[in-house]
Formats: C-alpha cells, structure tokens, sequence
C-alpha cells in the first residue's frame, strides 16, 4: 500500500509582483475620501477669471472648426470645471458634477448635469484646445510677474547676478488611467498616462518647455535633446540626478 499523501502541507506563497504605479490608488482613495475643499475665494477666482477666461475664448473659433458642439459644456465652462476640480481637490468627476448642480465654479454657471455627460466631454474634446489655453496664459504670467517688485530669495538673487538665465529641468511620471472606455478595458492593469519633462524659469517659476511621451518607462535621459536646445551660453541649469549624464555636459 501506498502511504496516503499529506494534504495539510503549507503552500508555497508566490511573490507579488511589485506595482509599477506607486502609490496612484492610495491617493485615489485619499482624495475620495476627503472632503470637498471649500469653494474658491473671490479675490482668486476673480484673479482667474481675468487671465484664463480670454484665453478659453480665443480658441472658440477652432473649437468650432473641430465640429465641436456648443452645448452647455462648451469650452470655457470644462476649463473652468478642471480648474475647479483641480484647486478644490474634489476626489472625482461625480463630486465635481455635484458641486456644479449645486453653485456656480469661476466663470461657469450653475448646471444641471451628470457626471457621465463631463466624462463623455473630456473623452472628446481634443488636448490641443488646453494646450492652446496654456500657451494664451504663460505670456500673461510673465508680464504680470516681471511687474511684480516681489524680492528674490538669497540663492536665487545670486543666480540672477551671476548667469543669464537660470532653468530647472524636472521630469515626472503621470498617474494611472481607468479602464473604463474604449481599449483599455481589455487592458489586464491600469496603464500609466505617459511621461512628462519640463524645463522651469528658476526666477519667475513659469514653463519654458513642456514634453510629453506616452511611453510611461521613458527615462529623463529621452528629453536632453529638447533641453540643449533650450539652454543659451550663461545659462545655469538645474536638475536632479535622472538627468546625470557626463557625454551631455561635454556639450
């Protein structure tokens, strides 16, 4: 007789791979949790209002030209949603359509709309448009910050009298999509969003350059093309150890 096999033997526990989206779902769930910040102060969003409203404006006419319809989520009203979504901290889209059913955010009016109809409208209203926004409101920003009288700090007065320019090279990689819509819900995990790479004013803290790639493993070493050829005689560059790199310096 064979002895009978003993089934009370402890598995074997298999590793866990390590995730490779740190700590995106544990923000997630902080933010979900957390209460909606409260509605913005008159002074900033008036502030707002005057710089970023223009600029929604100037682009009506391509977003007209993309086919876009002009229903109650126009152009202006979601840059003023995201905005408000993003300065108010709100956990979700769900959120941020219950605020909006409830008050008026920035220059948006009071809406009645659901959080499906704010997500169909970020699905296909291009980047280009916010892109476009963006580029309306850096030249604002620096006018405004070059009239400013506002001191340096030491280090940065230093800078400022000792190099032509001083630029902070930083790259960073973009949270987890869902895998709600279209291909990605036969996607097995989250994919990230990509990598982004920006080139900073040390003194004003205004973009000079901002890079994208959607290859979320991308590495800052990628992006020291776009950065030399921002980079001037005189000029002192500042960045962390991902862009270390001795053949580039040589250069």
């Amino acid at each position: 007789m064979t002895a009978p096999e003993n089934n009370n033997q402890p598995k074997k526990c298999e590793k866990r791979k390590k995730s490779s989206v740190k700590h995106t779902r544990s923000i997630q769930h902080d933010r979900s949790q957390r209460a909606t910040g409260a509605p913005i102060e008159a002074a900033i969003s008036d502030r707002l209002a005057e710089i970023v409203h223009p600029a929604t404006l100037a682009q009506i006419g391509l977003y007209q030209a993309l086919g876009l319809r002009a229903r109650s989520l126009t152009l202006p009203v979601i840059v003023a949603l995201v905005l408000s979504l993003i300065w108010r901290q709100m956990g979700s889209v769900c959120e941020l359509a219950r605020v909006v059913n409830r008050e008026a955010v920035l220059w948006a009016p009071r809406l009645k709309i659901t959080p499906q109809a704010i997500n169909t409208r970020l699905r296909v209203i291009p980047a280009q448009l916010f892109w476009n926004v963006l580029q309306e409101i850096i030249p604002v920003l620096r006018a405004r910050w070059e009239s400013r009288q506002r001191p340096l700090s030491e280090a940065m007065a230093w800078a400022r009298a000792h190099y032509r320019q001083v630029l902070i090279g930083d790259g960073s990689t973009l949270d987890a999509l869902m895998r709600k819509v279209g291909l990605r819900k036969e996607l097995e995990r989250h994919p990230l969003a990509g990598r982004i790479s920006a080139l900073l004013d040390g003194l004003s803290r205004l973009p000079v350059w901002i890079g994208y790639t959607e290859d979320a493993e991308a590495h800052d070493q990628r992006f020291w093309d776009d950065l030399l050829g921002r980079v001037s005689a005189g000029t002192l560059l500042i960045f962390d150890l991902g862009y270390t790199n001795f053949e580039r310096f040589a250069q």
